[in-house]
């Protein structure tokens, strides 16, 4: 069975310019650049796309296109290590379990926007606490900048500290939070409701398969240009937005001298392409065989880039003008984890004129980036498990349902009341320190094992040119020094996990563990597995065929895959002759 298509070429840069920029654009990015110094942060975050990056971007499309395979037979290339693939595989459904719940909390805000007077923008609702704190009455912020999740604390004339209307919105109406792991409580069955719709959403999405998938992208990557146009548009109108900007543009570079600052710059400029996560593999999967991936693979990382960057002038225009308003810095709008989107943001648009306008489009464009990132992260495990089961006329469906019903069952720890400690438990191990080391190999394999002198074959059999030097050099030594840099230094730097003042644990600490390693247990046993299955004399021959392309690595089916590109050229002989 030929792998499907796309319609065109445009379908697939879109599909991965989606989920590319993701919420993450609109959630991690704004608050990297206030940490890490504004403008010195940009200076670094582009650097690193263009020299670590783009080489990245540019394996992992080649590779992908020439198998036209999913995420685990790509690495029919060196048999040994298709634990890679099933690592990246495990790292995204796990994050894709938890995401789900993030963009259920996205609609339950959504839903809320159309109230006439913002929950979150008062004090006389039925949850609220007597020391409820207006937003109007805010007049500064204190974060702990030095955890994942920040804890806010607000003062009313410097002098009463609680929480704001904001802060008891999400923590007592929409998360009913408990206080820990101990006391994961009930289920809060308006979020399980939301969970179900977004599941739903997704099989109506994923099923029609990326023809159609790849022509709805169109709109749900546009959207939340258009609105962040017009938050850019509005922004710039209002006072204090230029202090917002300048914070922004302005590199403070005294930050230069600090590794943190590069370190974190490194690591977003790869991880907002998805490095290792499979995405690219699959996605370039679907193209046709002579496509010029080194093309698309510049074109995509530059608007990745540039759309943060745009994304990231619209905030800090808003920002500038509500700390206008309340008389506080920029900086005291530094909030990581789930404080930006889900207290931030709706203190920030209940500040604005008509807030409900502003809100509506604020989860709308949130939501957008959101679905951008689900999708294609659902198709690389259902292509992992297409590539694995015989074809038949019901598997793709039975499938994807397959999928989508494991992720609901495990979303619903997430949607208990002390769903917040789980979902931040599991975030802070998901990746932590599975993409770098599965980064680290994918270099290494395609740059050492399978060699730059097939690849440059492959490359020439696609699209008949070579790879330039400077990329092979890219990924054969700066990138994997890079991986292995942002690795020691997570290493190095690793702290147990918090959610505010909430302590984890030790138990929660070795699930965490538990759940990091997961996605790495898959290398040492397919390795040893594939190896002892090897048929050989000797230990060191089986090694030697196991690091060698087996007989499945073939643009699959070659007679299929081919018949666009070769049939012309048959027609051309015969007309000749």
């Amino acid at each position: 069975m030929a792998h499907e298509h796309w319609r065109s070429q445009l379908d697939y840069l879109i599909t991965l310019l989606g989920y590319g920029v993701g919420s993450g654009s609109f959630v991690r990015f704004p608050f990297y650049c206030i940490r890490n110094g504004g403008g010195a942060f940009l200076l670094l975050f582009m650097f690193f796309t263009i020299i670590g990056a783009i080489p990245c971007v540019f394996l992992e499309m080649t590779i992908g296109q020439f198998s036209q395979s999913g995420p685990i037979k790509v690495w029919n290339m060196c048999p040994a290590f298709k634990g890679i693939g099933v690592g990246s595989v495990v790292v995204t459904w796990i994050f894709v379990s938890y995401y789900n719940v993030n963009f259920s909390w996205f609609m339950y805000y959504f839903y809320y926007s159309f109230t006439p007077n913002l929950p979150w923008d008062h004090c006389d609702n039925a949850w609220n606490t007597p020391a409820c704190i207006h937003n109007k009455n805010v007049s500064a912020v204190s974060n702990d900048t030095t955890s994942n999740t920040t804890d806010v604390g607000y003062s009313i004339n410097g002098t009463v500290r609680g929480m704001t209307a904001a802060e008891e919105f999400w923590k007592f109406q929409m998360l009913g939070q408990s206080d820990g792991l101990d006391n994961l409580g009930g289920l809060r069955w308006h979020l399980v409701g939301c969970l179900a719709v977004t599941t739903v959403l997704l099989f109506v999405w994923i099923f029609q398969g990326i023809k159609v998938s790849g022509k709805l992208v169109y709109i749900t990557v546009a959207v939340p240009y258009i609105l962040i146009f017009i938050f850019l548009i509005r922004g710039c109108l209002l006072p204090g937005s230029a202090e917002g900007i300048y914070f922004y543009i302005y590199p403070k570079f005294d930050k230069l001298t600090d590794p943190k600052v590069w370190i974190e710059s490194c690591r977003y400029a790869l991880a907002s392409m998805g490095i290792a996560f499979g995405c690219i593999i699959t996605m370039s999967g679907h193209n046709r065989i002579d496509n010029n991936c080194f093309r698309d693979a510049i074109i995509i990382c530059l608007m990745d880039s540039l759309s943060n960057v745009f994304f990231g002038f619209a905030f800090f225009s808003i920002v500038g003008h509500v700390a206008f308003q309340r008389g506080v810095t920029v900086e005291a709008f530094q909030s990581s984890g789930y404080d930006l989107p889900f207290i931030v943001y709706p203190e920030v648009v209940s500040a604005l004129p008509l807030p409900q306008l502003w809100s509506v489009l604020t989860f709308v464009t949130l939501m957008s980036l959101g679905i951008d990132s689900v999708v294609p992260s659902v198709e690389i495990v259902v292509a992992a498990l297409e590539d694995m089961l015989p074809p038949s006329k019901w598997r793709r469906w039975l499938i994807i349902g397959s999928v989508l019903l494991s992720l609901f069952l495990f979303g619903l720890i997430f949607t208990s009341q002390g769903g917040i400690f789980v979902v931040t438990l599991v975030d802070w191990y998901a990746y932590f320190p599975s993409t770098a080391v599965l980064g680290i190999l994918e270099c290494i394999v395609v740059g050492w094992c399978y060699g730059t002198k097939r690849l440059q074959e492959d490359v020439r059999t696609m699209w008949g040119k070579t790879i330039p030097r400077v990329m092979v050099i890219s990924f054969k030594f700066v990138c994997p020094l890079f991986l292995v840099v942002i690795c020691c230094y997570s290493l190095y730097s690793h702290r147990p996990p918090k959610y505010h003042d909430y302590i984890y644990p030790t138990w929660a600490t070795a699930v965490g563990w538990l759940i990091a390693f997961s996605s790495l247990l898959p290398l040492p046993t397919v390795f040893i597995w594939t190896v002892y299955n090897t048929q050989g004399a000797t230990l060191k021959e089986k090694l030697k065929k196991t690091l060698e392309p087996n007989e499945n690595w073939r643009r699959s089916p070659p007679q299929e895959e081919f018949t666009e590109v070769i049939q012309p050229m048959v027609e051309h002989a015969n007309n000749s002759a």
